[in-house]
Order: C-alpha cells, then sequence, then structure tokens
C-alpha cells in the first residue's frame, strides 16, 4: 500500500501531503470489460533510470518537474482528461519522475528530443509527470519511451500534457513496451490553439494490464489534431484504450485512427469519442479503427460515439474488425510464404502508417522486431 509518511520527506512534500489527503479516501477503479480489479502497488521507491536525448538545442528548455512548479501553475486549465481522479492524485501525490519541456516561440527544434524511462528489477515503480509547451510559430519533435530492461514486474503510473501554441506544429511519439507482467495506466491531453497543428502517435506494444485515456482540445479556429493509436494484444493480456477529441473552435480538424491486433485469448477494449461543442462550426471529425482478429478465443469492443451540439459539422466514425483478409492471406502464400508468415506480414503492414511517422530508423526496426517476435 502507498503510504503517506513516504512523502514526507520528498520535494514538494506539503502539497503531496494535502492531495493524498484526498486521495486515500477514493474507491480503487473496477474495469469490468477487461474483467481487471486495481490492486495498489506495495510501496513507493524512486525511479532512477531515466534519460534524455537532444535537450541542449538552442531555442529550447527541459527541467525536472520540481523545478517547474510556476510553469505548471501558468498552465493550469480546466479541461478535463486522462483515467479519472484516482490515478490523477496518485500521480500529483507521489510521482517520483517527469520534466517539463519549452519550445519557445518561433524555435524550430531541428532533431527529435528523448525522454526514456526503462524499468528493471531496481526501478519498478513508476509516476511520471510531463509537461510539453510549444509557443507560437514554433516546431519541435518529442519521442517519449517506457520500456523494461529485464523480466521484473512493473507498475507504471504517467501523465502527459502539450500545449501547442497558435501556428506551432508538433509531433508526439508515445511508445511503450513494458514487459508483459507489468501494469501500465496513462493519463494524458493536449491543448491546441489556433493553426495549431499537433500529431500524436501512441504505440500500445506492452504490459500485461494496460490502460490509456487520452483527450484532443482543439481550442480556437484552424487548430488541429491527428491521434494515431496502434496496439497488440496477446496472451492474456488486458487492453483498455479511449481517445476523445472536443472541438471548440470553428473549421478545426481531428482524426482518430485505431490499428491493432488481438490474438491468443487476450481482451481489447477500444473507445474513440468525438466531441463537437456549440461554437465549433465547419470543423470536421473522422474516428475508428482496424483491428485484425488473429484467434477465436479473444474478447475484444470497439465503441465509436459521436456528440454534436453543433449542427453545422462533419463527423464520421467506423469500425472495421475482422479476421486476417482471406484473400491477401492467399497471395501471399502463393507466393511461397508459410500462413504463418503470410498473417505476420498482414499485421505488420497495418502497423505501418504508424511507424513509418516515427523518426528514428533504430527505434521503428525495434518495433518491427517485437511485433515479428509476438505475432
Amino acid at each position: 500500500m502507498l503510504e503517506k509518511t513516504s512523502l514526507e520527506n520528498l520535494e514538494n512534500s506539503e502539497y503531496r501531503l494535502k492531495v493524498f489527503e484526498k486521495y486515500k479516501d477514493l474507491k480503487k477503479p473496477d474495469w469490468k470489460r477487461v474483467k481487471y480489479k486495481y490492486e495498489e502497488p506495495q510501496e513507493f521507491k524512486k525511479f532512477d533510470n531515466f534519460s534524455t536525448k537532444n535537450e541542449n538545442q538552442e531555442g529550447m528548455e527541459v527541467k525536472g518537474i520540481n523545478d517547474s512548479l510556476e510553469d505548471l501553475e501558468r498552465l493550469k486549465s480546466n479541461y478535463e482528461y486522462g483515467l479519472g481522479e484516482f490515478f490523477k492524485l496518485q500521480n500529483f501525490a507521489f510521482y517520483n519522475q517527469g520534466q517539463f519541456i519549452k519550445i519557445k516561440e518561433r524555435k524550430k527544434i531541428e532533431h527529435p528530443i528523448y525522454l526514456t524511462y526503462v524499468a528493471d528489477k531496481e526501478n519498478n515503480f513508476l509516476v511520471d509527470y510531463n509537461v510539453i509547451e510549444v509557443e507560437d510559430f514554433a516546431s519541435a519533435t518529442i519521442i517519449i519511451s517506457y520500456n523494461s530492461s529485464d523480466d521484473a514486474e512493473s507498475y507504471h503510473n504517467g501523465v502527459i500534457k502539450v500545449f501547442a501554441g497558435a501556428n506551432s506544429n508538433v509531433k508526439i511519439i508515445k511508445i511503450q513496451t513494458l514487459n508483459t507482467k507489468s501494469r501500465n495506466f496513462e493519463s494524458s491531453k493536449i491543448e491546441v490553439k489556433g493553426q495549431g497543428i499537433v500529431n500524436y502517435y501512441s504505440v500500445e506494444l506492452g504490459a500485461q494490464v494496460n490502460a490509456v485515456s487520452h483527450t484532443s482540445y482543439l481550442l480556437e479556429d484552424n487548430s488541429q489534431a491527428y491521434v494515431f493509436p496502434g496496439y497488440l494484444a496477446d496472451g492474456d493480456r488486458k487492453v483498455d484504450l479511449e481517445y476523445s477529441t472536443v472541438f471548440y473552435g470553428r473549421k478545426t480538424l481531428g482524426d482518430i485512427h485505431g490499428r491493432g491486433a488481438v490474438k491468443d485469448t487476450a481482451t481489447k477494449v477500444f473507445r474513440g469519442n468525438m466531441y463537437f461543442k456549440q461554437g465549433a462550426s465547419k470543423s470536421e471529425g473522422r474516428e475508428g479503427e482496424f483491428a485484425i482478429l488473429l484467434d477465436k478465443n479473444i474478447n475484444v469492443h470497439s465503441i465509436p460515439t459521436l456528440f454534436c451540439d453543433e449542427d453545422d459539422v462533419i463527423g464520421e466514425h467506423y469500425a472495421s474488425i475482422g479476421k486476417v483478409n482471406e484473400s491477401q492471406l492467399f497471395y501471399l502464400m502463393s507466393r511461397g510464404l508459410s500462413e504463418s508468415r503470410a498473417k505476420k506480414l498482414i499485421v505488420e503492414s497495418s502497423f505501418k502508417p504508424i511507424l513509418n511517422n516515427i523518426d528514428d530508423e533504430a527505434l521503428r526496426e525495434h518495433l518491427l522486431e517485437e511485433l515479428e517476435e509476438r505475432i
């Protein structure tokens, strides 16, 4: 159990203790669709296996989250996001890592910025809080990775917030490949101002229990957010993914295009939500999921929804869920591939629209190898 005493000697302890008083009375989550009842970690621990790369480029600032409290207060907003109060308050009280990245106005950052968290036997409790601010007319690519270096069980509760200024251009690539003894819980949001563009790639290949909730807010006219989730649910894993886009500004554009594969006896839930608020006239939103089912004993749910308070908008949703395309399979096997290899090739090709946009060849190859090994 996470105890109050573990917070008393940490930085920002007064704030942490206040949050804990609210946290301790909250009911623990229960995911009925994936049949998982939450279990709290046994103890708070430090997490030291973290690194950054390309953080010293001109026009940007990177610092630890404890050194960024004034920035966090300045960026504070009431736009809701995430897996609920339980995980947010746990994060605010027990965070043990996190970074604040600021890209200054009109600066174009040439090389991708990396934040890398690696779980292992000694670093198996990670609660991180990451905030990315990209000012007006600025651009950057940020790659955030969570992975395991051994087979030790680990716990992750993460928060990612992105604030994209007017006319900014931002690419966020989040990759989660924790081992399948681990539990992953993530809450994230993006706020985009006028004519800003954000592309968000969420690659979910790891963890035994994986729950993700992301929301994009298009706050001003002509803002854009494109979300590309990719997942693999195999073994007896439990995967619950939710991606939402909220349209406030006029002529805004928002897409959610999920791609994934499910096999063995895994359970997967994919929720895609579009909210058109009053005043978001002439906005367009499209969301859906393309899922390949590789076995008979899986349990899958796809839940696309549209909520509309404005008349003059375009909202589309779809769900394409089924077995491997038989004609594609026959064609590949007629060219000499085994059935197993042909299925792997089809699944890998479905991930290509996501993988091709990862600005790191070595990282792309690593993800393809992960898919190759587990499909």
